[in-house]
């Protein structure tokens, strides 16, 4: 499994996959909010979406786990 991790400290304001969808590089993952912009983050290559890691109103510090895609 592949892990997606957070490029910076904020808050998770979305998720936009559904546990166990394919996605591909470039599929939208989720939304976190950091000094009052949103940054989507996306996913790396392809696979499925094994689970999330974070919930929506979760505050993130850099490098933590989002997301376990399967390849």
């Amino acid at each position: 499994q592949r892990a997606v991790r957070a490029p910076m400290p904020g808050r998770v304001i979305a998720l936009l996959a559904s546990t166990g969808s394919r996605v591909s590089a470039g599929t939208p993952l989720l939304i976190i909010e950091a000094m009052k912009m949103e940054h989507t983050v996306v996913a790396a290559a392809q696979g499925v979406l094994v689970a999330y890691k974070v919930a929506v109103g979760e505050q993130l510090q850099e490098g933590a786990d989002l997301v376990d895609i399967a390849p």
